[in-house]
Parts: C-alpha cells; sequence; structure tokens
C-alpha cells in the first residue's frame, strides 16, 4: 500500500512533468529551423529523450526519472558550451519532476519489500 505522501508526489511529479513536456514542444516547434548534426544530437537527448522519460515515468516512476535525468545530463555534455546562469536555473527547473519520480520511485521500491 502506497503512502499519501507517495501518492502526493507522484501526482505532483505527474502534472508537472507534464507540463514541463508540453512546454518542452512549444519550445521545439517555436525554434526548429535547420539543424545541424550536432544540433540533432542535442535534440535527440533534450528535448525528446527527456520527454520520454517523463512520459515514462508515468508508468514506471524510477526508470523514467532516471531517463530524464540522464538525457539532460547528457545533452547538458553534448553542447560543449558554457551558458549563463540562467539558462542552468531553467534546466534545473525543469528537471524538479524527474527527481520527485526518482523519490517516489525509490520510496514505491521500498514499501514493497517485505520487512
Amino acid at each position: 500500500m502506497l503512502t499519501k505522501t507517495t501518492t502526493l508526489l507522484w501526482w505532483i511529479a505527474g502534472i508537472s512533468g507534464v507540463a514541463v513536456v508540453l512546454l518542452s514542444i512549444v519550445m521545439v516547434t517555436g525554434e526548429l529551423g535547420e539543424p545541424t548534426g550536432a544540433e540533432w544530437v542535442y535534440l535527440f537527448f533534450f528535448p525528446f529523450g527527456f520527454s520520454v522519460g517523463y512520459v515514462t515515468a508515468l508508468r514506471w516512476p524510477l526508470a523514467g526519472g532516471c531517463v530524464s535525468l540522464a538525457c539532460m545530463a547528457i545533452s547538458q555534455a553534448v553542447t560543449g558550451r558554457v551558458f549563463d546562469p540562467g539558462a542552468y536555473a531553467v534546466w534545473g527547473m525543469m528537471s524538479v519532476p524527474g527527481v520527485l519520480f526518482l523519490i517516489v520511485g525509490m520510496k514505491r521500491r521500498a514499501q514493497a519489500r517485505p520487512e
């Protein structure tokens, strides 16, 4: 049986995750011109892989949270650039649902283990 806290965290993560996916779609459709090869690699991880992680997390929170956060980290490494702090703050806020999904997944796993 899941606790109320775990269920509440799952709902918060799910709603905010869907909002972030929708925001990502708006960003991509508004800025997508003629991407170069390196930009396609970046787009594969963020927002596409990142969004797949959030959608997956709705069913499997631990796996989806890991995928979304890993895609965010890899996308930052792929760019090979340093951005202003504001950009990192936005990416950090967009990653909050992934962290919440990880917490929910770990809580679910701990609650499923017999004592």
